[in-house]
């Protein structure tokens, strides 16, 4: 039995205790210079917590009492929360290890964890929080990696901390060509399959710095003395799969001297190489000189290859439609450049091509040929059909392109309605020389043509343009309007760029619409305009014309029968014929199907 004395002893005893424990969470708050402080028990559900909880999480502090920490990631980042825990358990320090915590439905807000044994007690820890800017937000709300700027960033601050030695490798890693289809991928097996992967990736590379590089690849950091095939080991116990063993090659972070933009170039050729399953087990990467002198060989070849498709004229057009989300009526056609078989050698795409012709100073040629073609397109086609060029942003500023253009333009082979021809600004290369462009532009739009941005958003200066530039139509880039579907903030940015556009009196594209439920937040966001694979694939003009035909001969046949068809029913028929590919018909371009991720530069 107790004396109140004795009671009352006791009493102070557990409040001089917890004063001093507090006492020594403030310190280890201060210590960490951490924006939040968590108290976890062995479980890890939240004892108490203190700092800005409401910043991070958009709760207050006694609404998150009680619950698990886990339970506040977002769900890939739970699996890698656990392994940074078994690692700790087993006494490895929690270093810069990034997470993202739940903020609303869509939200997240990326933090840097610490971790320590409170002081004191068994199982129980204490786990800091430090929120980061948003220029360490990982490249999508799936994964914890790093887009390919960022990690390059990484790659250099490892570099510089070297000091003449390579102290870190870049490591690449790829998983057997079994595991990494996609049907696996749907599956709830392979996302928890895949999870562990990534946890086991971001758990070992250095700042937790992974980047993906596609077809089932992926890079990050070790030490230079490190083994990366514990690491590849690591992924075949963790995920209990009879695998053949990952394709891993280790390439030392030895600068020898370079520059900043040799060393990028270097590691980029390294990182595309790996990526390419047709090359990545014939290259070895011995140092960061020889990934560049073979970059620069191949660069070489790059622009050989490009030269000689413009002096050959080796390029063809195909014309994708855009339509007015409302009603479906095609508003004009989006001239797309793609080469003849066999003549690209070794450029991927047309935004590679664009880019090397800017390059090598031929853009200004490319274009005029390109402007050549279209009009004589324009000649074959209807004159109901419009058609969009695209024409680099260093050509519209160039003196010498707006004098041959306005020759071009004003010919006698012209023929055509200016209204049918709109020019299509891309943003590959800066405008630096506003007025030598905005003196173009205004004398296309003073002739009738129309004027079209391309991916606004993507660059720097869209708004720039679109502020001193006469423009009809403002194409939100694809990849933008993309990142909406589970981004609030880009649907918010996308809702006050149609809304801007309207006031401003033009139109807005959505690019890459491939889903009806791409087209209803489109429309949800107040875009008014569509393109993409839902819509209809790119078509030569010959497959155009012949859908053209199709529609004619429908309509003399049902005049014929005194069924009147609307000038609108035969743009809708266009639209539907326009998704015939060459050599099979496509379903209409209302079907719900969900096709993939389709080039459309």
């Amino acid at each position: 039995m107790s004396v109140p004395g004795q009671m009352g002893l006791h009493e102070n005893d557990r409040a001089s205790a917890s004063i001093e424990r507090r006492l020594e969470q403030l310190a280890a708050l201060a210590f960490a210079a951490a924006d939040v402080l968590f108290e976890v028990d062995r479980a890890f559900r939240i004892r108490h917590v203190g700092g800005a909880i409401q910043k991070l999480t958009g709760h207050n502090a006694r609404a998150v009492r009680n619950m698990s920490l886990f339970d506040m990631l977002i769900p890939s980042d739970r699996i890698f929360l656990k392994r940074v825990v078994e690692a700790f358990d087993q006494g490895k320090p929690v270093r810069r290890t990034a997470v993202r915590f739940l903020r609303g439905k869509s939200e997240n807000t990326v933090a840097m964890l610490g971790m320590t044994v409170m002081p004191g007690s068994v199982g129980e820890r204490l786990v800091t929080a430090t929120i980061l800017d948003r220029g360490f937000t990982p490249s999508s709300s799936e994964d914890g990696f790093l887009d390919r700027s960022s990690f390059l960033s990484v790659a250099q601050r490892l570099i510089s901390a070297g000091d003449g030695q390579a102290q870190y490798s870049l490591v690449m890693l790829a998983l057997p060509q079994t595991v990494e289809n996609s049907a696996m991928q749907d599956t709830a097996l392979g996302k928890a399959f895949y999870a562990e992967i990534e946890a086991i990736l971001r758990l070992s590379s250095e700042n937790g710095a992974v980047t993906r590089l596609g077809n089932g690849a992926f890079a990050y950091f070790q030490k230079a003395d490190d083994d990366p095939d514990l690491v590849a080991e690591k992924i075949v116990e963790a995920t209990e799969v009879p695998l053949t063993r990952p394709c891993v090659q280790k390439l030392p972070l030895d600068a020898m001297l370079m520059e900043n933009e040799e060393v990028e170039k270097a590691l980029n050729y390294a990182l595309e190489t790996f990526a390419d399953e047709t090359t990545r087990q014939n290259v070895a990467f011995e140092n960061l000189p020889d990934c560049l002198a073979a970059a620069n060989n191949r660069d070489r070849g790059l622009t050989t290859s490009c030269r000689n498709i413009i002096n050959d004229e080796t390029f063809f057009q195909v014309l994708q439609p855009i339509l007015t989300l409302k009603n479906g009526i095609i508003q004009h056609y989006e001239v797309l450049t793609r080469f003849a078989e066999g003549v690209a050698r070794g450029i991927a795409n047309t935004g590679d091509f664009i880019q090397i012709a800017e390059q090598i100073g031929m853009i200004n040629t490319f274009d005029l040929l390109n402007c050549v073609k279209t009009i004589k397109l324009l000649q074959k086609l209807p004159n109901e059909i419009k058609l969009a060029l695209n024409v680099s942003g260093r050509s519209v500023q160039s003196a010498e392109f707006a004098s041959q253009m306005m020759n071009l333009l004003d010919s006698a082979e012209m023929k055509i309605s200016p209204s049918r021809l709109l020019i299509e600004i891309t943003e590959t290369r800066g405008i630096t020389n506003f007025d030598g462009a905005t003196t173009l532009l205004q004398w296309l739009v003073k002739r009738g043509h129309r004027i079209c941005l391309d991916d606004f958003g993507a660059g720097a200066m869209s708004f720039e343009y679109l502020r001193r530039f006469p423009v009809d139509f403002v194409k939100i880039d694809g990849h933008f309007f993309r990142n909406a579907m589970s981004s609030g903030r880009d649907r918010i940015l996308i809702r006050a760029i149609a809304r801007c556009s309207f006031e401003l009196g033009c139109r807005t594209v959505a690019e890459m619409i491939e889903t009806e439920v791409d087209a209803a937040l489109a429309k949800e966001l107040g875009v008014e305009c569509g393109q993409g694979w839902l819509f209809g694939q790119p078509v030569t003009a010959e497959q155009l014309l012949a859908s053209v035909k199709r529609v004619t001969r429908t309509q003399d046949r049902s005049a014929s029968e005194s069924f009147p068809i609307s000038r609108t029913a035969s743009l809708s028929s266009q639209r539907m014929d326009a998704g015939k590919g060459p050599s099979s018909i496509l379903k209409a371009g209302a079907s719900r199907k969900k096709m993939p991720a389709r080039d459309n530069s």
